[in-house]
């Protein structure tokens, strides 16, 4: 067997050593990139391993693929050439062999690690100034003692001499190298702490019944929001640059210190998560003052398909918060869950990781005009006012204390207003609506009775409600309308707009329940 064919099985060794580990994930662009570039260099056709080719050939995109306008292949070959070098700091930094993918080039490298290997061992001799030629494009000097034509055979011994202290002193050297990366691999798994900003903290992989709320950014303090949830300080990620703001309002949360600083940039969050399901929350407000269409937000999950967003566009304006949901995310082998951000104008405010239920998003429950939280006689909990557009919270009325669960019922919010509650895009939801006459009426000491309000609703384009009349269909007590098989936005929003009629709209709590 020749010496090339035995280079070739070890880096197809290595190439599926590296794809059965699981670091790239189950499903990915990284998979398939990293494959296809791979077999190219393999079959020695390096010279068709081009952006267009990765992305019709590997990616299936188009033919008529456009590079300027879809930043596929970068995106990805940037992710994967992150996730590479982190695999060979940790499981992999032992292998003979390492793969990598050189900046700005998608030509992979096959880059032998054992610089001691003799010239047999390899099976080609070493470059002509005094190199060993490395597998791949890679080469590392070690520069052999030369003897001069003409020499004495006393000479050519000290030479021989000379040579066999090189050898022996760089397989000590490789041996030393060795010994360093295994310390440094088991401090990266063992280690308790890590260092961010300055400030140690712990990093221990959290329990499966655990939630993680992390605020991003530097020097950011932890915070307890008006639900009551703690909210820690960034330790998680890495690059980019850390951001703040000033801004008394951002529009749909009542919470706008969850959107005044972050990280921004080409950046990587890594979260130990105990095994298990979860669902996972990325929170966004673009306060830069910029328009639609002037800022794009390229981030992977798990190192999965890459997401596109304009944070302006989903949240409707500036200076607004919008989440985007993600469900059915398990940690990786690593035993994190991966974030990857891979656009220069990418940038993320706060992140929020909670256990999960199989292909169903957790029920979000609200209640309007109330600013803490609220446990119902059944035991779920419903988050204080957020998600809101317009008009104003009140809990201006007669007394309610006395109804089941009437903490429903304590807030309101009346106006022109409407809700975007985020969810999981192109699934179907249940929407429940909580009403609450507490104004108008004999029972709450006024004036007033059916018709005195009335106003309609509608959801994602459609009507739900026309010329709605709460004391027309109960003279007293609560009322709840239920409206099953709600298909989201694209953009993964159930959208509850309330438009007047005769006085203002009113409504006490909103329920969506994953079907």
């Amino acid at each position: 067997m020749s010496s090339v064919t035995n280079r070739l099985d070890a880096e197809r060794a290595e190439l599926e050593t590296v794809l059965a580990s699981g670091m790239l994930g189950r499903t990915n662009n990284q998979v398939r990139l990293l494959t296809f570039v791979c077999e190219k260099y393999f079959e020695g056709e390096t010279d068709e391993i081009k952006e267009y080719s990765i992305a019709v050939q590997a990616l299936g995109r188009p033919q008529d693929f456009d590079p300027q306008a879809d930043t596929i292949v970068r995106v990805t070959a940037h992710t994967l050439r992150k996730r590479l070098e982190e695999y060979y700091r940790a499981d992999g930094a032992g292998h003979a062999i390492q793969i990598s993918l050189p900046a700005g080039r998608y030509v992979p490298n096959f880059v032998r690690k054992d610089e001691s290997a003799s010239e047999e061992d390899r099976g080609h001799a070493p470059a002509r100034n005094g190199t060993h030629q490395l597998y791949g494009s890679h080469s590392v000097p070690f520069a052999l003692p030369k003897v001069k034509e003409g020499s004495s055979p006393e000479t050519d011994k000290a030479g021989g001499r000379l040579r066999r202290i090189a050898i022996t002193a760089g397989l000590l050297v490789s041996l030393l190298l060795l010994f360093v990366a295994l310390i440094v691999w088991y401090s990266k798994n063992h280690k308790t702490d890590r260092t961010v900003t300055g400030q140690t903290q712990p990093v221990a992989a959290v329990s499966s019944a655990s939630t993680v709320r992390v605020l991003l950014g530097a020097n950011r303090r932890p915070y307890s929001d008006g639900a009551g949830f703690m909210w820690e300080s960034d330790r998680f990620c890495s690059g980019g640059e850390s951001f703040s703001v000033s801004k008394p309002v951002i529009q749909a949360s009542d919470d706008p210190t969850l959107f005044l600083s972050g990280r921004r940039g080409i950046f990587h969050c890594k979260f130990p998560m105990a095994p298990g399901l979860y669902e996972v929350h990325l929170l966004f407000a673009e306060t830069a003052g910029l328009q639609e269409n002037a800022r794009t937000v390229g981030f992977s999950l798990n190192g999965g398909s890459t997401n596109s967003l304009d944070v302006v566009d989903d949240a409707g304006q500036g200076d607004a918060a919008t989440t985007k949901v993600f469900t059915d995310v398990e940690p990786e082998s690593d035993g994190s869950i991966h974030l990857d951000f891979m656009t220069p104008d990418s940038f993320l405010n706060a992140v929020e990781i909670m256990p999960g239920v199989p292909h169903r998003m957790l029920p979000v429950r609200i209640v309007a005009g109330r600013r803490s939280s609220y446990r119902d006689l059944s035991g779920n909990l419903w988050l204080p006012d957020r998600y809101h557009f317009g008009g104003r919270a009140s809990n201006v009325g007669n007394d309610v204390s006395k109804l089941p669960d009437g903490g429903l019922y304590e807030g309101q919010r009346i106006g022109h207003f409407h809700y975007a509650v985020p969810v999981v895009p192109r699934r179907q939801y249940t929407l429940k609506l909580y009403f609450l006459e507490r104004w108008f009426g004999i029972q709450n000491q006024n004036v007033g009775g059916a018709g005195s309000r009335i106003f309609s609703v509608s959801c994602n384009g459609n009507v739900l409600l026309k010329d709605f009349d709460i004391m027309s269909e109960v003279s007293s007590g609560p009322l709840v309308k239920s409206f099953p098989h709600i298909e989201s936005t694209p953009q993964g929003k159930i959208e509850i707009y309330f438009t007047p009629g005769a006085n203002y709209p009113s409504i006490s709590a909103i329920e969506v329940i994953s079907e």
